[in-house]
């Protein structure tokens, strides 16, 4: 099987999906021995943009093909026209000349996608990318429907893409995969999409997410000023979908709680890159009174992440909505007991080795951070229960059942090329 898949996004990817293209990619190549894989790399989605490193593109089975599109000239640049009366002139030039540029460079990169997809049987789109290959079966993963549930959390840049990916999910794709069956249950519900299109394909914390002893941490947490089990810890962009005001207001209540015996509550430690309206989560700590006792610290180097979630008292991942929900299964793989919310697609993976909240209730938050923060017994039982639990999700199973979804798109494409010369074609083969 020639399988094509757009590796566009890797240059621009954060957080969960970056780690899901990543590591789905190297393990797809390795399961994947006895096919041919075509890696398509847009450079205008993404100009001046680095592309990250993989294991994968060096494997033989891999193609890589780097799509430049249509280097846009400008007269105004031209020294001739840089300065002086020349230059409005050019310059008015040049954005008349706009829409002839843009429909040049469309139709250059359509060229470009032909000619490289040329002999793929199956396409693997993106977010970015939402594109069918001619002839070609088209698969698209969807991780969530955080725009469309959320939009007010998001800015509109995020929201037309979505909805972008969204059309394309449903008009176009011949298979979709969900990172969940509560992200299955959404694309139902909310796109129309009929279910025997969708296939369940689930996501899985790296190898290096396991328990760590404080000699195996001490060096990692030294740079952030933490020490090996006296941290609570939280992970992920600062969007407001993440729930960090209401977590903070929960940290503020555990302090009145624990005022006689500050000792027993340890400080806060909230890791993650900016998102967007993150003013509010930002200022969240001074205006709740803890400002001394929670920190940001950025984002997190991938080496250092495994530490981080490894050395933690606890992890507490109070999100409003999550397609799948990475973090809380490397802090399970880590061995570090969980407090996640009780929506979405988290109990999906949780299951029962972690500890539930409302997430709109400020004193559920902070009722079962201090569960695990007063019973050892209950901190140790999670502790192995998280571990055996996240023995349960693997990326070779996740690289086995997406080269499953290709397959199948290609079989009904194929067949419904067979029943075309019929002039019927079986409902079940319908899009």
């Amino acid at each position: 099987m020639h399988i094509g898949v757009d590796i566009s996004l890797l240059r621009i990817a954060q957080a969960g999906v970056l780690t899901y293209h990543r590591s789905l990619l190297d393990h797809l190549v390795r399961a994947g021995r006895d096919c041919h894989f075509t890696l398509i790399d847009v450079l205008p989605l993404n100009p001046g943009r680095s592309m990250l490193w993989l294991a994968a593109l060096d494997s033989p089975n891999v193609r890589v093909v780097r799509c430049p599109g249509v280097r846009r000239g400008y007269l105004s640049a031209l020294p001739a026209f840089r300065d002086g009366v020349a230059h409005p002139i050019a310059a008015r030039i040049d954005r008349i000349l706009d829409p002839i540029w843009s429909q040049l460079a469309v139709a250059e990169m359509g060229l470009e996608l032909r000619g490289a997809t040329r002999f793929v049987e199956v396409f693997h789109a993106s977010d970015q990318l939402p594109y069918a290959p001619p002839g070609a079966a088209t698969v698209l993963t969807i991780h969530d429907l955080t725009t469309r549930r959320f939009p007010d959390m998001h800015v509109a840049e995020n929201v037309a893409l979505h909805a972008a990916k969204e059309r394309f999910a449903r008009d176009r794709a011949d298979r979709i995969i969900a990172v969940s069956e509560a992200t299955r249950r959404d694309i139902v519900c909310e796109l129309g999409i009929p279910p025997e299109r969708i296939s369940v394909v689930y996501e899985a914390a790296d190898v290096r997410f396991r328990p760590r002893a404080p000699d195996e941490t001490c060096s990692v947490l030294a740079r952030y000023d933490i020490a090996h089990g006296a941290y609570v810890l939280s992970v992920g962009t600062l969007e407001p979908r993440k729930n960090y005001i209401r977590l903070i207001e929960a940290y503020a209540v555990l302090c009145a709680r624990y005022a006689a015996d500050a000792r027993r509550l340890p400080p806060l430690i909230i890791a993650g890159g900016y998102g967007w309206k993150h003013d509010a989560i930002l200022a969240a700590p001074e205006r709740a009174g803890v400002a001394g006792q929670v920190r940001f610290i950025g984002r997190i180097p991938d080496d250092d992440l495994p530490a981080l979630v490894a050395g933690a008292r606890l992890f507490v991942y109070p999100s409003l909505y999550e397609g799948f929900g990475l973090p809380p299964l490397e802090a399970l793989a880590s061995g570090t007991p969980v407090v996640v919310a009780n929506t979405s697609s988290l109990p999906e993976v949780v299951g029962d080795a972690g500890l539930y909240c409302d997430p709109y209730q400020v004193s559920d938050i902070a009722r079962q951070i201090a569960a695990l923060l007063d019973s050892e017994d209950l901190a140790l039982r999670l502790r192995h229960a998280g571990i055996e639990r996240a023995k349960q999700f693997s990326w070779e199973r996740a690289a086995r059942e997406t080269l499953a979804v290709y397959a199948q798109a290609r079989a009904e494409r194929c067949a419904r090329r067979r029943w075309q010369f019929t002039g019927f074609i079986p409902t079940a083969m319908t899009r």
